[in-house]
């Protein structure tokens, strides 16, 4: 029984070298907020990947750098990523749930966009990293 629920709680709060999982959801939305493009690309490494709807996707740190980065001159205001579910996916977790994002395109137009991501997250000796991130409606 105490197996059980020593399992049954790590499956609902999974940890990276001590880290929640729920902990870099928040980091991640963070960078974005920050704008920050490498660091973001970072979390993906060389396999990581980026699903965007009506897009091929992106793979790897490098390609998804260079497309973050192509938003200069625009503002995030506010990044709000909630987790409604997480469940373990092979060697790494997936977790689910919804954005709100609103701020500036270049262009000086305001925007207000939300959706449903769908994420995998992996322990690797450098921290969790992003497998995948899709967004959608």
């Amino acid at each position: 029984m105490i197996v059980l629920l020593a399992l049954t709680a790590s499956a609902a709060a999974p940890e990276c070298h001590g880290v929640p999982v729920q902990g870099m959801v928040d980091r991640y939305a963070a960078l974005i907020r920050k704008q920050d493009s490498a660091s973001i690309a970072h979390l993906f490494g060389e396999d990581g990947t980026v699903d965007n709807p009506g897009a091929p996707p992106l793979r790897g740190e490098k390609a998804i750098r260079t497309f973050l980065s192509s938003f200069h001159g625009a503002v995030v205001k506010s990044e709000a990523m909630t987790v409604s579910g997480v469940r373990a996916d092979g060697p790494g977790w997936r977790l689910e749930g919804r954005f709100h994002q609103t701020g500036r395109t270049p262009e000086g137009k305001d925007y207000d966009v939300a959706g449903s991501f769908d994420s995998t997250w992996t322990c690797t000796a450098q921290g969790w990293r992003v497998k995948r991130m899709a967004t959608g409606k």
